[in-house]
């Protein structure tokens, strides 16, 4: 089946080009209303100066280049900085289903420490992005470090910043991403597209590691998808000095997933749509001020159904609401107003309450296990709201330019379980069981009842806080010397810290023509999280157990018999005095001109301190209603964690006639004390930790200042991309390629050795293979006419077939995604 349907669907693609072609020479002779084209658009643009550290990636390089899936972030696998999960690749069913942008780290940060903006509207979660699981009894898993995204046709232009970042840019210890929409056309005119695939469009892999583990079992059943990218915009002007986008966008990901073999292994599907929908409009209102509007509607939504049960679909929730208006002046003073609010949902609606049932009985005779479950944990809301005011003004004085600004925001956070969920277990089955409150799902007379329950209680959690900023910055041109000094301020009232950040960058002219070198000293501190103040109002955890009540033969149950059992707080997490995290940048950068392009190398040196982490765990005792005692984990948020980051990279991009290139390498180190501001900081847990390392006794500590952090961290890359443009512009192509190298880390062997008459874990390095990622994609315009332009799209990921984790030996879903295809059609006028 799946070779009939993979040729099947590669003669289409060969009979629509075909036919495409047949319909262009039938139309060739009409007067084209298309230009041949202007030349070719760098693949992205290296800044100059002062600005070493900034790239832009333009609109055509946004077309040639984004994957089907439409997610912009994975455009920035050009850049040399820029890191992303060693482990994609990997098919499993959740993550194929997973249509949200790709998680990424920048300059060493980690996935959460970045300022990722969409038009100036913060994108940025303040909630928990450490929760994956969907079927989690409390935390809702919809909630990721980028809240707001867009579709990449609706993106006009990428700036990334990974260091020597101005000072007008702030809350971010990682990197800054500005993704902007690009503003409607003066001219009337639209487009639709529509792109497709599916696992019949999929060779998938298997790893050698995971052949080895599989042995001679059988191979699972192959994830079976199917993915749908549609939408479509229109560009009215309104006047001559008005204009407004109109546009809509859908993604859509099916996934089949199978029950565990106890529930009968039937197939059965899943979910995820992200839509958007967006009105910009921009306005002169004189030759010197532009008014431009925005308002983007971008929700999300992903199903989840745990295999092992019935009843228990979870919708995850996530993306939101966004708006802003913002006025811009020129002339002697170059001045911009904007007022933005966005708001957030990221919460979950699932079944009420959760029930064991015996298999013996008629309420649980689904599955052929003991025991069935039946049922979720319930609806957990949770959104975040922002609103902000800003303004950024410019002048010339002087030989230089003074620019400065501020911002103020307010955050507003809430959690909350609107009605109190049960989770019901310990079955116990007899005959002359009786219920005395009735039959149901808790008890079914002469069969079973339900003896204990877990009762989660309604809450509603709220933090907020509020975020003030101002900063300065003066540019001055002395000689060969360009100099620039910035100072920024930034207070939030919930940690109440004062923080002043210098920036100071210097570019000198170097004797030859065209070459410049820049040396920078940067300090950028984060953003408060208010996780802890959220998980803080959780209200305890409660167990109740009842006892059949003997009447003659009978064992009588109801409801009156439930008696407090035990209870117990969720990890609870003390306030605490903290610092706002920060790091310190040292940067140096040599800029020329090299065969016809533009080269860069450049060095990060970053030290991060005072990172967010926890306490280790204190056990505290308190004493229930009934006189008994209860215990719970008590963690305090704490400053101990800190990242090294050490990195160089060397970048060259030129475009040519209709060709543009890109091509560079980065080689770095980075240490992270801590995975998340969740775990607790190496310095604190693993220093009396002890391992036998090459036959000697070493601390935990010392083994994690020796490793290269896991994820987001591959020690060094090297990418290419090339864009071409062919047969007057009718074809468009482009071949990105990204090769990460292999590494050690040391790890836990598994094995134990005696040493001086203790029993000690064994380590040893563990090597993690080399990758190398190739994709090509393809547009041809088959139709050219006064109506408008058709074009057939391709976009081919994994292009050499690779297998993209060649260490992983998962077995149960050991399938990785080999060679991949999207394909689709366009239509603009």
């Amino acid at each position: 089946m799946h070779v009939r349907f993979c040729c099947s669907a590669a003669a289409t693609a060969i009979a629509l080009m075909s036919a495409g072609t047949a319909m262009a020479q039938q139309t060739e002779m009409l007067p084209e209303t298309v230009a041949t084209g202007d030349k070719a658009d760098p693949s992205y643009e290296l800044q100059p100066g002062n600005d070493t550290g900034t790239t832009i990636i333009r609109e055509k390089e946004i077309r040639a280049r984004v994957p089907g899936s439409g997610d912009v972030n994975q455009l920035l696998k050009a850049l040399p900085t820029v890191q992303f999960d060693r482990r994609a690749g990997l098919a499993s069913r959740e993550a194929i289903q997973d249509i949200r942008p790709a998680d990424i780290s920048i300059s060493g940060g980690r996935i959460y420490e970045n300022l990722i903006t969409i038009d100036g509207i913060d994108a940025n979660t303040r909630l928990d992005v450490t929760e994956n699981n969907p079927q989690h009894f409390a935390e809702p898993a919809g909630n990721a470090a980028q809240n707001l995204w867009l579709d990449s046709n609706l993106i006009g232009e990428i700036v990334v910043r990974d260091s020597n970042v101005s000072a007008e840019f702030g809350r971010f210890t990682g990197g800054a991403l500005d993704i902007r929409t690009r503003d409607p056309k003066r001219r009337f005119g639209g487009n639709a597209s529509l792109s497709y695939t599916s696992d019949e469009l999929v060779d998938y892999r298997i790893s050698d590691a995971s052949r080895a583990a599989l042995g001679t079992g059988a191979l699972p059943e192959r994830p079976s998808f199917r993915k749908w990218r549609f939408g479509a915009s229109v560009d009215v002007p309104l006047s001559e000095n008005v204009a407004v986008l109109v546009a809509a966008n859908r993604s859509r990901a099916d996934v089949t997933y199978q029950r565990a073999a106890a529930y009968g292994g039937t197939p059965y599907g899943q979910r995820s749509v992200s839509d958007n929908l967006m009105l910009r409009g921009v306005a002169d209102l004189s030759p010197s001020i532009k008014l431009t509007g925005q308002l983007t509607y971008a929700p999300y939504e992903s199903q989840s159904s745990a295999a092992n049960g019935i009843d228990n679909l979870v919708t995850s929730k996530g993306g939101g609401l966004a708006g802003q208006l913002q006025l811009d002046g020129s002339g002697m003073t170059r001045w911009s107003l904007k007022a933005r609010f966005s708001h957030n949902d990221s919460g979950r609606t699932a079944s009420p309450n959760n029930y064991s049932i015996p298999s013996s009985s008629t309420n649980g005779n689904v599955c052929s296990s003991t025991n069935c479950t039946i049922g979720g944990f319930g609806n957990v809301d949770q959104w975040q709201n922002n609103f902000a005011l800003t303004f950024t003004a410019a002048r010339d004085i002087g030989a230089g330019e003074l620019r400065g600004g501020v911002d103020y925001q307010r955050f507003e956070a809430m959690r909350s379980r609107p009605q109190t969920n049960n989770a019901y277990s310990r079955g116990t089955s007899a005959t002359n069981i009786v219920c005395g409150s009735g039959d149901s799902l808790l008890c079914a007379s002469g069969q079973y009842a339900l003896t204990q329950y877990s009762e989660y209680r309604a809450y509603r959690a709220n933090a907020g806080l509020d975020s003030v900023s101002a900063w300065t910055e003066y540019a001055v041109k002395a000689g060969p010397v360009d100099l620039r000094g910035g100072l920024r301020y930034d207070y939030e009232s919930f940690l109440g810290n004062h923080n002043f950040a210098p920036r100071l960058s210097a570019t000198v002219a170097l004797p030859w023509q065209g070459w410049a070198a820049t040396a920078g000293a940067n300090r950028y501190y984060g953003r408060s999280m208010l996780g802890y103040a959220l998980r803080e109002q959780y209200p305890d955890n409660f167990i109740y157990r009842r006892a059949g009540v003997r009447s003659g033969s009978s064992l009588v149950f109801s409801d009156a018999g439930w008696t407090l059992y035990d209870t117990s707080h969720s990890t609870s997490y003390a306030n605490a005095n903290l610092k706002t995290p920060y790091s310190d940048e040292l940067t140096g950068a040599i800029t020329g001109r090299v065969l016809g392009g533009t080269i860069r190398l450049k060095g990060v040196f970053r030290w991060a301190k005072d990172e967010f982490s926890r306490s280790s765990a204190t056990r505290v005792t308190g004493t229930l209603a009934t006189g008994a005692t209860t215990t719970y984990t008590l963690y305090t948020p704490n400053n101990e964690g800190r990242s090294r980051y050490r990195g160089a990279s060397l970048e060259w991009t030129r475009a040519f006639g209709k060709q543009s290139i890109a091509a560079n390498v980065n080689y770095s180190k980075a240490f992270t004390s801590n995975t998340d501001y969740f775990v607790t900081s190496d310095d604190v847990e693993d220093e009396a930790v002890l391992y036998v390392y090459n036959g000697a006794l070493v601390s935990a500590s010392s083994i994690n200042e020796q490793n290269q952090r896991l994820e987001f961290a591959s020690p060094f890359l090297a990418n290419l991309t090339w864009t071409g443009r062919w047969f007057s512009d009718r074809l468009t192509t482009n071949v990105n390629a990204r090769y990460r190298n292999g590494f050690d880390r040391i790890e836990v062997t598994g094995e134990r050795q005696t040493v001086n008459g203790a029993r000690y874990d064994v380590v040893a390095l563990r090597h993690y293979a080399s990758g190398l990622d190739v994709n090509l994609n393809a547009q041809f315009d088959v139709i050219r006419s006064r109506a408008g332009t058709l074009t057939l799209d391709a976009r081919i990921a994994n292009l050499l077939n690779r297998v993209p984790v060649q260490d992983s030996a998962l077995t149960a879903n050991p399938y990785q995604m080999g060679r991949s295809a999207w394909f689709g059609l366009a239509y603009r006028f």
